[in-house]
C-alpha cells in the first residue's frame, strides 16, 4: 500500500515536532509512505525544521505558503495528491498524536470493508456538548457528531474521492472556518461517508488523540469564536446546499488574509455591540482582551495586531 500522512502548520514547531515524532513510532513499516506537509508562513523555525528532517524510508514533500489560509492551504495538498500514487491519505492537523501501532490498517481496513473512504476522527473529549448523545453505530464504524460539527483534526482522502469531491471552496468559506465541514459533507452526498454523521473508527480515541491541555492556538481564541459566530449561519446555509459536491481547483487569493482582517473587525464590533449598553463596557472589554492578546501576539510577530488597534479606534467613534 502507498499511504500519505499530510500535514497542515503554521508557527506550532512544537506540536508538528510531537506529531511527526509519533506517527514515526506509530507507522506501519511495511508500507510505503510520504510525508506532505504544507506550512502557511511560519517564523518560530518549522521551516528549518522541516529543510533538515530525514525520515528512513520516507519521502518528505514540503509545500511553502505564506498566509493564504486553512482552506487554501487544504487545496495545495490537494493538488499535489493529485500527482502523487496512492491508496489512502491520511490528513491531520499538526496537533495530533498518535499513541499506539495500527491506526493506519485500522482505518484502511474499515475504508476497505465498508466502502466509506472518507472516515472521520471524533476526539471524545473535545467539544463534549455537539457529541451525539446515543451515537450511530454500524459495525466498526461509529458516528459521533452531526456532519455541522465535523472534526477536522484527522480524516481519510483517496483518489476516489479527489475525482468525485474535488477541493475545499475557499472563495465561500474564507481564511478559515467550516470548510472543512463543507468537505465532509460533500463527500456524504457522494456516498464516502454517512449523511446522518461522519463515521469514524469505533475504538479510535485508544489510536489517536487532538492535543488539549495548555492548547496553543494560531490566532487568538476570543477572536476566533467572534469570527465563527458572525458568519456561521450563512456559512452553514452554503454547506446544506443540496446539489454541492464537487468543487473545482481555484486560483490561489493571496490577499485573503487582508480580507480575513476586515472581516474580523466587523465581527468584533458586532459582538461588542451585542453587550449590555452599560456605562464604559464596550471600553472595558475591549482593553481586557488587548491586555490577553499583547503577549501572545507580540511572541509571533513583535507587534500588536493592525485589526486590533483599528477595532480601539472604532470604539471612540462610537462612544461619541
Amino acid at each position: 500500500m502507498d499511504f500519505i500522512l499530510s500535514v497542515t502548520t503554521f508557527n506550532r514547531i512544537n506540536y508538528l515536532k510531537s506529531c511527526i515524532n509519533s506517527w514515526v513510532d506509530t507507522r506501519s513499516e511495511n508500507e510505503t509512505w510520504k510525508l506532505l506537509i504544507a506550512d502557511d508562513g511560519s517564523t518560530d523555525g518549522t521551516l528549518n525544521y522541516l529543510d533538515q528532517l530525514s525520515i528512513d524510508n520516507c519521502e518528505i514533500i514540503t509545500i511553502k505558503n505564506n498566509r493564504i489560509g486553512v482552506h487554501q492551504q487544504m487545496n495545495t495538498i490537494l493538488h499535489r495528491l493529485e500527482t502523487i500514487s496512492f491508496d489512502m491519505c491520511f490528513k491531520v492537523d499538526d496537533d495530533i498524536t498518535f499513541l499506539k501501532k495500527g491506526w493506519d490498517y485500522l482505518y484502511l481496513e474499515q475504508a476497505i470493508k465498508t466502502g466509506y473512504d472518507h472516515l472521520v476522527f471524533c476526539d471524545t473529549n473535545w467539544c463534549t456538548e455537539q457529541q451525539i448523545k446515543e451515537p450511530i453505530q454500524e459495525g466498526g464504524l461509529i458516528a459521533r457528531t452531526f456532519i455541522k460539527n465535523a472534526h477536522g483534526f484527522f480524516y481519510t482522502i483517496t483518489p476516489q474521492i479527489l475525482k468525485k469531491v474535488g477541493y475545499f471552496d475557499a472563495d465561500s468559506f474564507g481564511f478559515r472556518g467550516m470548510g472543512h465541514v463543507d468537505f465532509t459533507m460533500r463527500c456524504a452526498r457522494a456516498g464516502f461517508t454517512s449523511t446522518n454523521g461522519p463515521w469514524d473508527i469505533v475504538d479510535s480515541n485508544n489510536y489517536i488523540c487532538a492535543s488539549k491541555e495548555n492548547y496553543q492556538s494560531v490566532l487568538k481564541l476570543s477572536a476566533i469564536t467572534a469570527y465563527d459566530e458572525y458568519n456561521r449561519v450563512e456559512k452553514e446555509e452554503i454547506i446544506n446546499q443540496v446539489d454541492r459536491i464537487y468543487i473545482p481547483l481555484k486560483k490561489i487569493d493571496r490577499f485573503i488574509y487582508n480580507s480575513f482582517q476586515d472581516e474580523l473587525i466587523l465581527a468584533l464590533t458586532n459582538k461588542v455591540q451585542n453587550f449590555e449598553k452599560e456605562k464604559g463596557k464596550e471600553i472595558y472589554w475591549y482593553k481586557n482582551e488587548i491586555h490577553k492578546i499583547k503577549n501572545w501576539y507580540e511572541s509571533q510577530y513583535d507587534h500588536l495586531p493592525n485589526w486590533f488597534v483599528k477595532i480601539g479606534k472604532l470604539f471612540k467613534l462610537l462612544k461619541q
